[in-house]
């Protein structure tokens, strides 16, 4: 349901702008609008509520306190069973000082496990080449007087290590000594020795394309290649338990302090909210102005918070809305706590224009509707309202999954109903049994009558859609496009009407006058609405005949559920034959969340929706604390 909304003007002295401003955010249930130019803003009497120096200096610290929160969060992992803690406005400056301590802290533990992972790879990198590397030292005499470098090179290059070792032996008069390892399937690590005093011309020549020099990280610098590795080696054992140690401190800091931390996020955005709330406002020379829309219902309960709060120094009243206003109020849909579950069809799209219609409550009855009738099986039904069940157990805390599980509970239900009229359990499996048989039809045998059943509820669901479009254009005083649907639905009882005729359903007297009725019907539609009349009545014939697809899903279904029965029961050995049903079972019983799912929506959404849903682009959203 649309819930009917009232535009509100607060007016008080500026020196309680502040007090009101927070009065709005506690109670929140208006919907702040900027004080419109036709009241004479743009004026020497009115003009817009200028924001302080003061308070753009503080927005300015909370803006970026709220970054650094959301950042330092970002390195926190959220504890399990983390509740947020409460901050007050007043003590945001000092929780925040405390948590930026804490969250220097939290930075150099990140920046040292960084280092260290960064340091374990680089060990990595170094420790093969290095190995290789060690067995040549003694033919240098030492490393004391010699130069090391490790390059990396592309493996497409594989003539590169050969003239290197040319170059470096004429610059270095056969003085060096090159080891080259395979490092992995796109790169060749080289490690290459040669005198310190032939270092410049060396490294001048190791600065070409396709080759990338390895530095040594700098504590190695000045040890010996053996200290070096055994270095390496300490440090490689070492390194995983020092991360684990300074992961294992971020956890303890997180348990204490993430609630926190949220609280006081929240607490930022909230007060940065109500310094931005005055750039929608107005000032005279000694008042302010505040204008925005709250649900009629809750517009008493408003005033007399005002009331209490301020006296008589603030007045809340209500604005008269202007004609040309309608079309940007906002859209509150508020629905009984059985129907809200179905507003999650809803999120998909624009919200409904204003004045127009809310089409929850319909969807809460056909959906289930269509999707019982093309699942049809009482063991189909059961099984996906245990799905359901588990399903809003485990995601009660994400309200979408939560609801999309309630919804398919509920569908469930009307499966199982389904089953017991077709008399389908896991196919015929109930009917194998002895203890289950059709009441109204087999959908096997019966795919005529079935078909028919399914068109007649195309019919009604449609004629339904243009009911209600019909209806809302007339009471919002569209009277033409409401003359228009008016037209196509007596289209529709003559078509029919004839088509009765024709089949023997009614007398064949029925013929002639309506077929001149539809002739006449036909050019007051192009009259009214030109050549997108009879189009749109064309579209309406095809939906009805859309509503088919129930009865093809839903016997592809069932008779996939057959097959199963048959398949399983052909096996000689009982286990073998209920594993094989149960795995085709299952691929149906997924299949049916799957299809019909997607078919009912679909006839919702475009065969019936599209006979009155409006569109519009504003939702309601109050002014609220997070």
């Amino acid at each position: 349901m649309i819930e009917k909304m009232t535009k509100i003007q607060i007016i008080g002295p500026k020196g309680l702008v502040d007090g009101c401003i927070r009065t709005l955010h506690a109670v929140a249930v208006v919907h702040i609008e900027t004080v419109p130019a036709e009241i004479g803003i743009e004026d020497t009497f009115f003009k817009r509520l200028p924001i302080e120096k003061e308070k753009l200096r503080e927005k300015e610290f909370l803006e970026k306190a709220s970054v650094a929160l959301k950042n330092l969060l970002l390195l926190l992992p959220r504890p399990e069973g983390c509740e947020r803690e409460g901050v007050g406005a007043g003590d945001i400056k000092k929780v925040y000082a405390g948590a930026m301590r804490v969250g220097g802290r939290v930075r150099a533990l990140n920046a040292e496990i960084d280092g260290l992972k960064e340091e374990l790879t680089l060990i990595g990198k170094y420790e093969r080449l290095l190995r290789g590397f060690a067995p040549l030292v003694p033919r240098l005499g030492g490393l004391k007087n010699f130069e090391v470098t490790g390059l990396t090179i592309e493996k497409t290059r594989e003539d590169v290590p050969g003239l290197l070792s040319d170059e470096i032996s004429r610059i270095t008069g056969g003085v060096y000594e090159i080891f080259v390892e395979e490092l992995d399937a796109r790169t060749t690590g080289v490690v290459i020795a040669y005198p310190k005093k032939n270092a410049a011309p060396v490294r001048q020549l190791l600065s070409g394309k396709s080759i990338s020099e390895i530095k040594l990280p700098e504590e190695y610098k000045d040890m010996t290649l053996i200290d070096a590795l055994k270095r390496m080696e300490r440090r490689k054992a070492a390194i995983p338990g020092l991360i684990k140690e300074a992961q294992r401190e971020i956890e303890e800091i997180s348990r204490a302090w993430y609630g926190r931390f949220v609280g006081l996020k929240c607490a930022v955005d909230d007060a940065i909210e109500e310094i931005g709330v005055l750039s929608y406002a107005a000032e005279t020379r000694f008042a302010f102005i505040i204008e925005g829309w709250v649900p009629t219902r809750k517009f008493p309960a408003l005033q007399e918070k005002f009331r209490e709060t301020f006296g008589d120094r603030v007045m809340v009243r209500e604005l008269e809305i202007d004609e040309r206003e309608v079309e940007s109020i906002p859209v509150h849909i508020r629905n009984p706590k059985i129907l809200r579950p179905f507003e999650v069809f809803m999120s998909a799209l624009p919200p409904p224009k204003y004045g127009s219609v809310d089409p929850t409550p319909y969807i809460a009855i056909f959906f289930p509707v269509f999707f019982g009738l093309i699942v049809g099986d009482i063991g189909y039904g059961v099984v996906i309202f245990i799905v359901g069940l588990v399903l809003r157990r485990r995601l009660r805390k994400k309200e979408v999954l939560g609801d999309i599980a309630t919804v398919l509970m509920v569908s469930s239900l009307m499966a199982v109903v389904f089953g017991l009229l077709f008399g389908e359990m896991f196919g015929d499996l109930g009917e194998r049994l002895g203890i289950l048989h059709p009441l109204i039809l087999n959908r096997v045998e019966a795919l005529k009558t079935f078909m028919v059943l399914t068109l007649g509820i195309g019919l009604g669901h449609v004629v339904l859609g243009l009911v209600i479009g019909t209806t809302n254009r007339f009471l919002r005083g569209r009277k033409k496009e409401g003359w228009s649907k008016v037209i196509t639905l007596l289209l529709l009882a003559v078509l029919l009407a004839v088509v009765a005729a024709v089949y023997g359903y009614l007398p064949g007297e029925f013929m002639r006058p309506g077929i001149v009725a539809l002739v006449v019907l036909f050019v007051l539609l192009v009259v009214l609405e030109g050549i997108v009349g009879p189009l749109e009545f064309i579209r309406a014939l095809g939906n009805i005949l859309s509503y088919i697809r129930i009865m093809a899903v839903g016997t592809a279904s069932v008779v996939l559920a057959l097959v199963a029965n048959r398949i399983g029961g052909m096996s000689d050995d009982l286990i073998i034959g209920i594993v094989v049903a149960g795995l085709i079972h299952s691929l149906n019983i997924i299949l049916s969340v799957v299809s019909p799912s997607i078919q009912a929506m679909r006839l919702q959404y475009v065969e019936f929706m599209g006979k009155f849903y409006e569109g519009g682009d504003r939702r309601y959203r109050p002014f609220k604390k997070r």
